[in-house]
């Protein structure tokens, strides 16, 4: 259950904040699921498994932790001492969960929003996948984009090697990319835009505006132009920390 911890009124516009004081449902299912009988040593005993989004079979409604209607995914986390499995939100993950290996609630949650902006990215890359490789005609813009990403979170992860080998690149369409099959020509893409980025078919975006004339009702409207070109011919390409930081 979700508590509350009600402070003085000091504008009219103040909000309750949540509180890390476990309610007596949380501590009753952490201990179940725990091997400590104790709520401050069960709640470093677990680990953080994936995400579940809710458009998921295994997506649940209410937190297992707390019962709180969850709205957007649940984190699935496992006790590895008891094998438990439980699906919860983020607030209770963040004042009731202190993951195994970290040194305070603190460290837990650093750990957590980390892992949270790299699961960002990687449905990133999942979405835009398709458009980049699969059936490759990217924009300069999408092409570097997906390459950028894909690279922060190989070096974040240590594993900038897996490029280097094609076995290496497959493992990487497979478990970054989550594309368990994917067909030589898309493996010879991903290549493409890793190494040799100019044999990669993209689009050039250029625009083309009309003249507008304003009256009563009307809209700004404008019409684009798409050319074929290369990426290593881009200026984007050839500098893109400039576009995207």
């Amino acid at each position: 259950m979700r508590q509350l911890h009600d402070k003085p009124v000091l504008e009219s516009n103040s909000q309750q904040e949540l509180t890390t004081i476990p309610g007596p449902l949380v501590i009753k299912n952490l201990i179940e699921n725990s091997r400590s009988d104790l709520f401050e040593e069960a709640k470093t005993e677990w680990e953080l498994v994936t995400y579940i989004p809710n458009d998921s079979e295994e997506f649940v409604e209410n937190c297992e932790l707390c019962n709180h209607r969850n709205y957007i995914a649940n984190w699935l986390i496992q006790n590895p001492n008891t094998n438990a499995l439980l699906k919860v939100g983020s607030d209770c993950i963040k004042r009731f969960i202190q993951f195994a290996g970290t040194s305070s609630q603190t460290d837990s949650n650093v750990f957590f929003e980390n892992r949270e902006k790299e699961i960002g990215k990687e449905l990133e890359l999942k979405v835009s996948y398709r458009e980049v490789i699969a059936t490759p005609l990217p924009t300069f813009r999408v092409a570097n984009r997906f390459k950028k990403i894909t690279l922060e979170l190989l070096e974040n992860r240590g594993q900038v090697h897996l490029l280097e080998s094609p076995e290496g690149r497959l493992e990487i369409i497979q478990t970054l990319f989550k594309q368990q099959n994917p067909s030589k020509k898309e493996q010879d893409h991903f290549q493409w835009l890793m190494s040799d980025p100019s044999s990669l078919p993209v689009q050039k975006e250029t625009k083309k505006f009309r003249q507008i004339h304003y009256k009563e009702g009307s809209t700004l409207t404008r019409r684009s132009k798409v050319t074929r070109s290369t990426l290593s011919s881009s200026k984007v390409y050839q500098d893109p920390s400039k576009k995207y930081d």
